[in-house]
């Protein structure tokens, strides 16, 4: 009895014993899985990326489209108010209105723009779109978009599987910007990478910078975050409208003004700026393209979103000399 007694004990050691290693083993996986990721699309924007003030051109032929229209006096700009940040006072920019109105947004100051080597970003994956760079929260990375809306939960953009897998944008969406609501999906990792820094979010880090730049091929667009909310994973948020927004607008930019658009696109962004639990005032000269961001949340059937609002645009027409951005 005492000898099957032992034979028992010592199964069972040998079965937690593996247990603990398999344990073991699969962490030690997970964290060189999300090391590995964090390594690739750190020399992405290595070899491909570098920012520029708003004055400085990427090269001599740049050409800078400011949608940054008149400041309305309607509903909007009285219901809101104008975006303001902690930094960004005009105090010291008095004697150059021109740098000052390049540089800063309704008393907000504009970060560095990146500028793209899209010849060399694309190299890590034919289906990079834009590029993703949000200051606040140190969130820089390339946005594909591919043939659905499920091979890039898992894959990185050079298609190898990766648990971080890679932002992508909704399939429906149009990939040069122009649609009223630009949905990108991206994982809430454990180690803050992807849209993992959604759920740490402060009022401190949207006052330090409330500014986020999505650039394509095309063109640099810096939109204004408006909301920061939990959603449903089948809730208004990711409403698709018909229009893509390109409708003639009051200043002749070819974009539709906030306060001129449909009540029924902007009663839904004011929906949605209600719903943030930070304070995000819709500036006044926003214009009628939103980017919505889309995390899983505590709940399965929930999801973390950051919108923000479009208030400017800059046309790209970068070169390249000799494998560098100019």
């Amino acid at each position: 009895m005492k000898i099957h007694e032992k034979k028992l004990t010592g199964i069972a050691i040998l079965l937690v014993l593996t247990l603990v290693l398999a344990a073991g083993a699969y962490l030690i996986y997970r964290a060189w899985d999300y090391w590995s990721a964090d390594q690739t699309y750190a020399d992405m924007g290595r070899s491909s990326v570098r920012k520029v003030k708003m004055t400085e051109k990427a090269d001599k032929n740049s050409e800078a489209m400011f949608f940054d229209g008149a400041e309305n006096t309607g509903e909007v700009g009285d219901a809101l108010g104008p975006l303001k940040a902690s930094s960004g006072d005009k105090e010291g920019h008095e004697s150059d209105d021109e740098d000052f109105a390049a540089n800063y947004i309704e008393g907000a100051a504009i970060p560095d723009r990146p500028v793209i080597d899209w010849d060399e970003l694309t190299k890590s994956g034919r289906d990079i779109v834009a590029w993703l760079d949000i200051p606040a929260l140190g969130i820089a990375y390339p946005v594909v978009r591919g043939d659905d809306n499920e091979f890039y939960l898992h894959h990185l953009p050079n298609g190898e599987y990766k648990n971080a897998g890679s932002l992508f944008m909704e399939t429906a969406n149009s990939p040069d910007l122009t649609d009223i609501n630009t949905v990108i999906y991206g994982h809430n990792m454990d180690n803050g990478s992807m849209f993992g820094k959604f759920r740490s979010m402060t009022v401190d880090d949207y006052s330090r910078q409330p500014f986020l730049w999505l650039c394509t091929r095309e063109k640099a667009c810096l939109y204004a975050m408006i909301s920061l909310h939990i959603s449903h994973v089948d809730d208004e948020s990711y409403t698709l409208f018909e229009s893509t927004g390109r409708a003639p607008a009051a200043n002749g930019a070819g974009t539709c003004l906030f306060d001129s658009a449909d009540s029924t696109v902007t009663g839904w962004i004011f929906d949605e700026n209600r719903r943030s639990y930070i304070n995000m005032p819709i500036p006044k000269s926003a214009l009628i393209r939103i980017v919505t961001l889309s995390t899983c949340a505590s709940l399965s059937d929930e999801r973390r979103v950051l919108q923000a609002i479009l208030v400017r645009e800059v046309k790209n027409t970068v070169e390249r000399n000799e494998g560098q951005i100019k």
